[in-house]
């Protein structure tokens, strides 16, 4: 089967956007872009790095820049955003008009459990359940825009539709 435009996978930091994103590429057959590591090649540093240096509105005018680049050079991909991609330089609205956009929702604990075990997010470090619960207020809005919702649960029965058509 040959995805017919393109799937963006958007949510929180830690919600599973590119591991769920590898799996519908092997489902599909098609390739799957990670945004965070396509910013990572051009910069030539971490994301941290980028946030630490350069401040988080830089990040944002960057990120917003590779989606519609990656967006516009590649017409049938699954495209894995970054937690903020959507709600920064109208976002949200640039992949709805591009493709079709499925918000992974994922239980707040969750969430919690896998962020306190990174170090690397720039935005969740100290005290990961006050930041969770702050990103998830100013975000959810934004996500609940998404063409598709999927929740944590339904994420395998998702793959099981998927794989049937």
């Amino acid at each position: 089967m040959k995805l017919e435009g393109r799937i963006y996978l958007i949510g929180m930091p830690g919600c599973g956007k590119s591991y769920f994103g590898r799996k519908l590429m092997e489902e599909l057959g098609c390739e799957m872009i990670d945004l965070d590591h396509e910013i990572e090649e051009a910069e030539g540093r971490k994301i941290s790095e980028i946030f630490s240096a350069d401040g988080e509105d830089y990040f944002r005018k960057v990120e917003s820049e590779t989606l519609q680049k990656v967006s516009k050079e590649n017409p049938h991909v699954i495209i894995s955003t970054g937690g903020g991609s959507p709600c920064f330089h109208n976002g949200i609205d640039f992949m709805k008009q591009n493709g079709v956009v499925v918000f992974l929702e994922t239980p707040k604990e969750t969430l919690i459990e896998r962020l306190a075990r990174k170090d690397h997010r720039p935005l969740v470090q100290g005290d990961v359940e006050n930041r969770v619960n702050q990103l998830l207020e100013a975000r959810m809005p934004i996500y609940k825009k998404a063409h598709l919702s999927i929740s944590h649960r339904e994420v395998s029965l998702f793959m099981q539709e998927v794989a049937a058509i």
